[in-house]
């Protein structure tokens, strides 16, 4: 089905994306194991400082559409990336505190172009099902990197140590580096007749580098907007479920917190990978408030079923499923819906800031522990069905206004070629 250009992003953006999601369950391991004073205040600490920056990914993002060959950029921010944990790694419980945070910090900042820089290096700018397929199998990496990055660190640090566990993820992530430079990238091919592209949602501003700002064109593309709002949303949102799930799992029995992010897991890879079968072919703003109002469904059945633990499971499961086609769409809508000269920094805002988005729907999550699972589950889909309400509306609203414009249009035209008529 896909060839060897394919085959080597799969395995470069596991593996590199694996170094990012694995860190912080490796992080955890070596701090509890290093004995020291507060090992999950350090862990929290450390995992904070490599999450934080990727809300300001915004910052560098124009650098990839600048640069002659955006895979250098990308390859070396995996070799930074890599290079500074190996130092956090070492460092930790041996170096004061401030000086292994300021070098998380470092490796946070740079964690944006593994995940949307990466994701930009495909092209495809058209609706068609191959372009559709491809945002399908990047999205996959997405949920095989989440699930087998624990996985990985974990046995490895059985195997080995916590401390090497994290330095063989880290030359796992240098090795995904050195094959994103194998990677084709080039200019996008010349646009076929026979497939359908997508018209530009709105003109090109004036300003070369606000432009290039990917920021300022999610914000001002509508859209980009539209998506990149419900991605935000649908990341809180499924981050602070997926915790509230753990603790309902913990409160069943000691362990079983870990067996629903699994059950999530397995959902998001079995959507994922049929999305590579039979892609989408609905527009991406549509798709995604589809999707996010679908969050609901599953949490009220959490609801519902939360005294039955496979059930539980079960709806999990389901959700992940649901999360899988947000995932697409998303990716999707920066493709086809960015201006060629910011298409890159469109990649990695959205990335950076969807991580930020998810981090804080954790911590909301942990805030709300007061409050019984049954109760926080219930707000998230009572969210899930708000935002996607106005969203909806907003596209029928542009669509409307399209049509009006274009009927006005056509009058003129007819009155002024048939002016006797």
């Amino acid at each position: 089905m896909f060839g060897k250009p394919v085959r080597t992003f799969v395995l470069a953006a596991v593996l590199v994306r694996c170094m990012d999601a694995g860190t912080t369950v490796g992080m955890v391991l070596l701090c509890t194991a290093s004995h020291l004073a507060s090992p999950l205040r350090t862990a929290g600490l450390v995992g904070a400082a490599l999450t934080i920056p990727h809300a300001f990914g915004f910052l560098s993002a124009p650098l990839l559409d600048r640069v002659g060959d955006p895979r250098r950029v990308v390859a070396a921010a995996a070799g930074l990336f890599a290079g500074l944990l190996m130092l956090t790694t070492a460092w930790l419980g041996k170096s004061p505190l401030p000086v292994v945070l300021v070098l998380a910090l470092g490796a946070g900042a740079v964690g944006p172009m593994l995940t949307g820089g990466l994701s930009s290096l495909q092209e495809g700018r058209s609706a068609d099902d191959r372009t559709r397929r491809l945002r399908a199998v990047d999205a996959l990496t997405y949920g095989l990197a989440g699930a087998g990055a624990p996985v990985v660190v974990s046995a490895l640090a059985t195997a080995i140590s916590p401390r090497g566990g994290l330095l063989a993820l880290s030359c796992l992530g240098l090795v995904g580096g050195l094959l994103v430079l194998r990677l084709p990238v080039g200019r996008p091919p010349a646009p076929d007749a026979s497939v359908t592209r997508l018209p530009p949602t709105e003109p090109a501003h004036p300003s070369a580098d606000a432009a290039r700002s990917g920021l300022f064109t999610v914000l001002r593309h509508a859209p980009l907007r539209r998506v990149a709002l419900l991605t935000w949303v649908g990341a809180l949102l499924v981050s602070a479920a997926l915790l509230t799930g753990m603790r309902l799992g913990e409160d069943h029995a000691s362990g079983y917190g870990g067996w629903v992010a699994v059950a999530f897991g397995l959902g998001g890879l079995a959507g994922g990978l049929a999305l590579t079968i039979r892609p989408l072919r609905m527009q991406s703003d549509r798709g995604m408030v589809l999707f996010v109002a679908a969050l609901a469904p599953p949490l009220v059945a959490v609801v519902l079923v939360e005294r039955w633990f496979p059930a539980v499971l079960a709806t999990y499961a389901l959700l992940g499923l649901v999360v899988a086609p947000q995932t697409v769409l998303s990716l999707a809508a920066r493709g086809e819906h960015a201006p060629d000269r910011a298409r890159r920094s469109v990649f990695v805002t959205i990335a950076g800031t969807k991580v930020a988005f998810a981090s804080a729907g954790t911590a909301l999550a942990g805030l709300a522990e007061g409050w019984n699972a049954q109760a926080t589950l219930t707000v998230l889909a009572a969210v899930a069905l708000a935002s996607s309400i106005p969203a909806g509306a907003a596209i029928r609203g542009s669509r409307r206004y399209f049509h009006r414009v274009m009927k006005n249009t056509l009058s003129d035209v007819m009155r002024t070629t048939f002016p006797g008529d």
